[in-house]
C-alpha cells in the first residue's frame, strides 16, 4: 500500500511539473543569449506572402514586391526571426508563406495570441530596431487584440522613437477605420475608396495642422461614407496628434 501511494505521488508530481512548467515565448527566447531564434503562428484571414519579399493583406502589399519578386502569394503562417545578442533582441524580421530553413534555433509553431503579446511587448519596451520590426507580425497574428499596445506605443514619446510610433499609428488608424465600419479587430485596407473623394480628404490633410486636424476629425466622425471616414482616419494617423489618438481609442473601445 505504501509503495502504491509513493508511486501515485511520484506520478502526480511529474504530471503537475509537466503541466505547470510550460515556458512562455519570452522565456524560451531568453534561453538563447546569442544567435537567431524563429517561431511561427497563424495569420489573420486574407493574409498571404511569398515567404521572403512581401506580405499582402487584402488589396494592400507590404515589402519588396516589384518585378521579379511577384509570385505566388501563399496564406500563412507568419514566421518571425529574432536576432539575439547578449540576451537581448536586437532585430526582428518576419515573413508570410511557406516556412523556410532560417538556420536558427526553431521554437516551432506557437499560439498566435501569445506571439502577438510577446511581439507587442517588444514594440513597447525593446531596442529601437527590434521595436519597429515587431509591429507588423504582431498585427498579422490571428485573433489577437493588439490595438491597446499600439496605442501605448504611439503615446510613449519618452522611450519610443518617432519611427516606431509612426508605424504603430498607421496600424492603429486601420483598426480604428474597421471599428468605424462595424468590424472591430479587423484591418481595413479601404479597397473601394473613391479617387475623387480620397483626393478631397488628401487636400484637407495638406492644410496647416491646426486646420487639418479638426477638419479630418469632423470627416472621420460624421461622414456617411465609410471609405471617406477610413481615408480621414488614415491621414489623422500620420499627424500623431493627441486628438486623433483620442478618437482612435474611442472608436476601438
Amino acid at each position: 500500500m505504501r509503495s502504491a501511494l509513493l508511486a501515485f505521488a511520484t506520478i502526480a508530481q511529474t504530471t503537475l511539473a509537466a503541466g505547470g512548467g510550460a515556458q512562455t515565448i519570452s522565456e524560451r527566447v531568453a534561453a538563447v543569449r546569442d544567435g537567431a531564434v524563429t517561431f511561427r503562428f497563424a495569420a489573420r484571414p486574407g493574409v498571404c506572402g511569398d515567404g521572403s519579399h512581401y506580405v499582402r493583406l487584402g488589396h494592400s502589399t507590404f515589402g519588396s514586391y516589384g518585378g521579379r519578386h511577384m509570385g505566388t502569394c501563399e496564406p500563412g503562417p507568419v514566421e518571425v526571426r529574432l536576432t539575439q545578442r547578449e540576451g537581448r533582441t536586437e532585430r526582428v524580421e518576419s515573413w508570410v508563406g511557406a516556412p523556410r530553413d532560417r538556420q536558427s534555433h526553431d521554437l516551432g509553431t506557437v499560439p498566435s495570441t501569445e506571439a502577438a503579446r510577446f511581439l507587442t511587448d517588444l514594440a513597447r519596451t525593446g531596442d529601437a530596431d527590434a521595436s519597429v520590426g515587431a509591429i507588423i507580425p504582431a498585427v498579422l497574428a490571428d485573433s489577437a487584440v493588439v490595438w491597446p499596445a499600439l496605442l501605448a506605443v504611439v503615446r510613449d514619446e519618452r522611450t519610443r522613437s518617432q519611427h516606431v510610433r509612426k508605424d504603430a499609428a498607421f496600424w492603429l488608424s486601420r483598426f480604428a477605420a474597421s471599428a468605424s465600419a462595424g468590424r472591430p479587430n479587423e484591418l481595413d485596407d479601404d479597397e473601394h475608396a473613391d479617387d475623387l473623394k480620397s483626393h478631397a480628404v488628401f487636400v484637407l490633410s495638406q492644410l496647416p495642422r491646426e486646420e487639418a486636424v479638426p477638419a479630418l476629425l469632423d470627416v472621420a466622425r460624421s461622414n456617411s461614407d465609410r471609405h471617406v471616414r477610413s481615408q480621414a482616419l488614415f491621414w489623422l494617423g500620420q499627424t500623431g496628434d493627441r486628438r486623433a489618438l483620442d478618437l482612435f481609442e474611442s472608436l476601438l473601445r
